[in-house]
């Protein structure tokens, strides 16, 4: 889904909106395998407010826009699973424990659960990760 570029910069300047990108393992029998990538994007919460559940879904619903745009990056031969919305803040040093709004995403092998991660992989997602920052989002924190 095409986004606006200079409103998602904009955005992510005054939500100070970021990502952090994991490894994402699970058990296969009695091995643990890598199988794809978490993403988190989070968004901070206006400060000095109380945080209102609309307030959260607007900044994640967001936070779901700059996610879904970032879907023909992830291919055809991958897939992106968003975690359900809640209504929370979090906490992470990184910010000084500055409330945020988080969006987790897990990708992996569309075809192939269990399939670890290969090259071609790995440059799609530093394809991703610059995308994330040419849309105004910084790694980790600002």
């Amino acid at each position: 889904m095409p986004i606006d570029i200079d409103t998602t910069r904009s955005w992510a300047k005054e939500k100070k909106a970021a990502w952090e990108v994991e490894p994402l393992f699970e058990m296969h029998g009695a091995l643990k395998v890598q199988v794809g990538y978490e993403l988190d994007l989070y968004a901070r919460l206006p400060t000095g407010l109380p945080g209102t559940e609309q307030g959260f879904a607007t900044l994640w619903d967001q936070l779901r826009e700059i996610a879904e745009s970032l879907l023909p990056l992830v291919g055809e031969q991958a897939r992106m699973e968003v975690e359900p919305f809640e209504a929370a803040g979090r906490l992470r040093s990184e910010t000084g424990f500055a409330p945020e709004v988080l969006l987790q995403a897990r990708l992996f092998h569309a075809s192939d659960y269990f399939a670890p991660p290969g090259e071609p992989d790995r440059d799609r997602l530093r394809s991703l990760e610059e995308r994330l920052g040419e849309l105004g989002l910084r790694s980790r924190s600002w």
